[in-house]
Order: C-alpha cells, then sequence, then structure tokens
C-alpha cells in the first residue's frame, strides 16, 4: 500500500526485485546449466516430459533447421495449433535467433490468417498436431498444400511462405523438395555449423531486441500485432512469480519447488512459457483441449501448486459433481485471469485451495494489478487490486489532467513492460502510446487513497469473453451483409461462467424475419467463433443518443430485462 495517503491519482510502486537484464536465450541457457534434468514441462494429455536440458536442446535443434532455411533476425513465422511441445520448441528456437513467432488463435477464421500472414510478411507456417480440423483449414489458406508437385512450395494467396512444417499429417508424403516438412524431418536440417551460428546469434541479442508477438482485437475487429522485448516478457513475469505481487512481504510462495499448472493456451498467455525460465519451477500443460476433469485430475496427480485459469474454466472446475474427491492438497493458489471473478465463484474456489487471487492486465503491457491474499479485506471483497512493482499507474480525466482519488477516469500506465509496438502499424501504436510513454488503455478506473485501483467499465466497446477482446464491430458488419437486417448492435451481457457472453441484437425485415439460429448460421464461418452470438434478440427500435448513436447502454437494459438476467 501506498506509504502516504494519495489525494490525486497517481502511485509509483518501488521494484523490489532487480531487472534481469538477459534475452529469453540467454536465460534458458543459465538455467538449462542450473537445472539440467529438472523437469521443465509437462505435457499432461500428450503425456510428454522435458527437463531443462532437453527443452534447450531440442530448442536449438529447431533453431539450427530455421538457420538453414535461410531465417534470421527479423523474419517472422507463424504458428497455428493448440499446446503441444512443438509450439514451445518452436517458440524457444525463435527467441534465441530475433524471429518473431506469430501465435495464431485457433479462433481465427482462415481469412484473418492469411490477412494477418501477409500483413506481417510471415516466411513460414507451423502446423500443430492437434485439433483434428487443422489441416482443413490450413487447405483453405493454402490450396497448394494438398495437391503441390512442384519443386518448391509456392502460394498465391500468401505469396511470403517458403515451407510449411507439419506435425498433424504424419501419413502425407512429405518431401523437401515441395516445402513442405514434417516436424521430425524438419529437425533433422541443421547441421553443426548451423548449431554454432545458433549459439553465436543467441549470444550476440539484446535484451530490449523484439522477442515475441501476441495478438489484440482492434476497433474493426481485426487483430493487433504487439510485439514486446526480452526485457519486459522476462521481468514482467519476475513479478507474477515472486508470490503473485512482490511487494507484499510475509507470504510463502515456494516457487522453487513449485509445479505451475497453465490453464491458458499458449497464444493468449505468458506465464506457462516464462515462469520456468524466471524460477525453475515445472510447467503443467492441460491443452490441446479444456476439460475440467482433466484440470482435476492433473492437479492431482502433477502436485500442482500454483496455478493461472479463466474464469470460465475456473466455474467448470468447482462445479464439476465429483469435484470432492480429487486431492488438491498441494494446491496453494490460484489466479484467475481475464475477468474481476464473482465472490460466489471466488468462495467455492477457496475451498479447493488455499488462496484465490485474480490479476488485470493488457496486451499492451502485460500484468499490471494483482490482487493478494494479504490485501486488506474490504479491497479484498471490493475487488480492489495494486500496481505492480516498477509500474506507474495515473487516472486522468476528459482533458488528460490527473484526477483526484476516488474519481472515475481514464486508466494511463507506463513502465519497463509495455510493448514496443504494433508492428507495421505506426499510426495505431501512438493512438494508445504517447509521447511521454504512457499506454492510454481505454478502461475505464478509480484509485482510491491507498493506491488500489478498481476498474469501472471500458471507454472502449470490448467485449471480453474466456479473457479474449472481442471487437462488437466484427459481429456487426457482417450481420449487417445478411439481407433481412436493417440494424445490429452487439453488446456484452455479463454470463457467470465465460465473463461476459455475445448478445446479437437486431432490426429485420419482419415480412421474412430470420430464426436465432439462422443468424448464428450465417455468422459461423465469417468471424471469430467466440464472437457467435449465444443470445438472439429482435427489437423493434434502438434507442439512441443525443448524438444519434445507438446508445448500448440503453440496449443492454432492454434485453437484460428481456432475457431475466
Amino acid at each position: 500500500m501506498a506509504a502516504k495517503k494519495l489525494t490525486k491519482s497517481y502511485i509509483h510502486v518501488p521494484r523490489k526485485h532487480p531487472f534481469i537484464g538477459l534475452t529469453v536465450g540467454q536465460q534458458l541457457y543459465k538455467m538449462a546449466d542450473k537445472y539440467p534434468d529438472k523437469e521443465m514441462f509437462v505435457f499432461y494429455v500428450d503425456k510428454e516430459r522435458f527437463t531443462f536440458k532437453q527443452m534447450k536442446e531440442k530448442s536449438q535443434q529447431f533453431a539450427a533447421a530455421l538457420i538453414s532455411k535461410g531465417l534470421k533476425k527479423g523474419d517472422t513465422i507463424a504458428i497455428w495449433g493448440a499446446n503441444h511441445s512443438e509450439w514451445i520448441v518452436a517458440y524457444y528456437a525463435c527467441m534465441q535467433l530475433g524471429v518473431l513467432l506469430v501465435p495464431m488463435r485457433l479462433e481465427f477464421p482462415s481469412s484473418t490468417v492469411v490477412a494477418l500472414m501477409n500483413k506481417l510478411h510471415c516466411k513460414a507456417m507451423i502446423l500443430t498436431r492437434s485439433p483434428s480440423n487443422l489441416v482443413e483449414s490450413a487447405y483453405e489458406c493454402f490450396p497448394e498444400f494438398k495437391n503441390t508437385s512442384a519443386d518448391h512450395f509456392k502460394s498465391a494467396s500468401c505469396p511470403d511462405v517458403e515451407f510449411i512444417i507439419t506435425c498433424c499429417v504424419p501419413t502425407l508424403n512429405l518431401s523437401s523438395k515441395r516445402g513442405v516438412y514434417s516436424y521430425d524431418e524438419f529437425m533433422t536440417l541443421g547441421n553443426e555449423t548451423d548449431m554454432d551460428n545458433v549459439i553465436e546469434v543467441g549470444m550476440s541479442l539484446d535484451m530490449d531486441d523484439p522477442c515475441c508477438m501476441y495478438f489484440t482485437s482492434g476497433s474493426t475487429g481485426m487483430p493487433k500485432p504487439t510485439v514486446h522485448s526480452h526485457h519486459a516478457m522476462l521481468n514482467n513475469t519476475v513479478v507474477f512469480g515472486f508470490g503473485f505481487r512482490a511487494e507484499v512481504e510475509n507470504f510463502d510462495c515456494d516457487w522453487d519447488s513449485g509445479r505451475f499448472m497453465a490453464g491458458i493456451t499458449f497464444s493468449g498467455g505468458l506465464f506457462g512459457v516464462f515462469l520456468p525460465l524466471i524460477r525453475g519451477c515445472t510447467t503443467i500443460v492441460l491443452y490441446p483441449i479444456f476439460d475440467a476433469e482433466i484440470m482435476a485430475e492433473a492437479i492431482q496427480n502433477e502436485r500442482v501448486t500454483h496455478g493461472i485459469a479463466m474464469i470460465h474454466q475456473i466455474h467448470d472446475l468447482v462445479n464439476l459433481p465429483n469435484i470432492e474427491t480429487y486431492d488438491f492438497s498441494n494446491f496453494k493458489l490460484m489466479c484467475i485471469g481475464g475477468s474481476i471473478i464473482p465472490y460466489e465463484l471466488q468462495q467455492k474456489m477457496n475451498k479447493l485451495v488455499q488462496y484465490t487471487t485474480i490479476n488485470f492486465g493488457m496486451t499492451e503491457s502485460m500484468i499490471l494489478f494483482l490482487g493478494h491474499p494479504l490485501d486488506p479485506q474490504d479491497k479484498l471483497d471490493d475487488a480492489a487490486l495494486y500496481p505492480v512493482g516498477g509500474l506507474e499507474t495515473k487516472i486522468v480525466d476528459e482533458n488528460g489532467r490527473i484526477a483526484p482519488v476516488g474519481t472515475v477516469g481514464e486508466l494511463h500506465v507506463r513502465g519497463y513492460s509495455m510493448f514496443k509496438y504494433y508492428m507495421y502499424d505506426d499510426v495505431k501504436t501512438k493512438e494508445i502510446k504517447d509521447h511521454n510513454g504512457w499506454i492510454h488503455s481505454g478502461d475505464l478506473a478509480v484509485m482510491d487513497k491507498d493506491g488500489f485501483i478498481r476498474i469501472k467499465g471500458r471507454i472502449k466497446e470490448y467485449i471480453i469473453k474466456e479473457g479474449l477482446n472481442l471487437a462488437p464491430a466484427e459481429l456487426e458488419s457482417v450481420l449487417y451483409k445478411h439481407q433481412t437486417v436493417h440494424a445490429a448492435l452487439v453488446v456484452g451481457l455479463p454470463d457467470e461462467r465465460v465473463g461476459e457472453e455475445i448478445c446479437a441484437c437486431l432490426r429485420v425485415d419482419k415480412t421474412d424475419p430470420p430464426t436465432e439460429e439462422e443468424i448464428r448460421e450465417f455468422c459461423r464461418g465469417k468471424v471469430n467463433v467466440k464472437l457467435i452470438p449465444k443470445h438472439v434478440i429482435f427489437l423493434d427500435t434502438f434507442p439512441v443518443t443525443a448524438t444519434g448513436k445507438f446508445s448500448r447502454i440503453e440496449v443492454i437494459e432492454i434485453v437484460t430485462k428481456k432475457l431475466n438476467l
């Protein structure tokens, strides 16, 4: 808590632990030397286990193969698929070379994947071993992938792509002449010279170089590629890894012998990837497919001590009919990401784990605020979060001035964990990151006199479902293409399981009105699958604001009553 009571909504929290001045690759080498035979990753569903030494060697082997194919610092390659060991191997390999791995989320439509790969000039695509329909989706992106017999792979839709690595088609007759490799075949391409070059390049990189990329959603619905440095990724993880907020003393959080459960996909989360590099703990990977029964089983069988999960996963876990039969005696702390956890759900979780806490962050800044089990009870009850060490936070009014404490305004943050830029988009970068380095979050928040933050809403019209920021405009633009739709407004409605659920509000032609299911079917394949509306509400008129725009607030009130929420 702030040493003195605040009067203005500005706080800088000192950082307790020193910065790590290495790159991810350099830190991996260090930890592999320190813990060569200790488990680094357990892929629970795949029944695969990797020590620190094995992960270092595998990733160097993959990096050597990338060098043999001419990849160099600044290049980009895409990966598409679920959480498997090949994801991590490729990720660490790219970070040792200064190559950016572009993580395509499974819910992206094929058209979005193609658009992003072209925008980012991806030179290759990696397909993981699941899900089962991934190959068909890849055929939609690259028709040549199915039938090509050319000497070199060439895609009309993605002309920058030079080769594909596939882990999901072991029976395909693959040949390097076609530029299509199986994972095992690709791992053999690098020679000793290439391996020497991996180490040389890895040691020459700087901590402020671009390290990795994560996608967020823009106001038009097209995901924005957010680039982060090695320094930002490693040091933001330090905050998370030293007791879920290092500035709070007297909390026993033994990470060195910890077993961390990663309940978030690699394409959308970082802690499962980076925590072993910081504390030498073991990450237990649950995916490729989330299942609450598998989560409970993994917590018991792998003696999980700490974890992070999204609100919908926690909902499913605590509501398992046989949850009391599992042994959670080692499970100490669960951090909830993506949404503010309802009090009732938190109480259920507290029966399974010693402590439950929440976090808040942005793709552009990573973790900003954390709850802590030792926070004052009134702060915990009010879902108030405290800034992590090393960051500055302020709340500004409509004129951009720092607001008095207790006043709602826009949340601005600044510090070491801020993103570098949106790749190939200087305009949007400058829209959110000002010349003084402040990130304008677009979130409404209030700071109290102790420096705790309460999130009050969003200036932006994002809907947060299962921890993902979803843009209503993406679905609205598709709905307007339906021949019977005259007006469309997409809003988020509170949902106990996923945080917010999608509701499409429509004014349609009454001569031939569509059904709710017809609307959903019309949207499938055209938008992110998470945007397919659970609720479809037909309205005769839409309330409007004084400026003539549809009033989202009033529409939410109307549909909430209609659905008895």
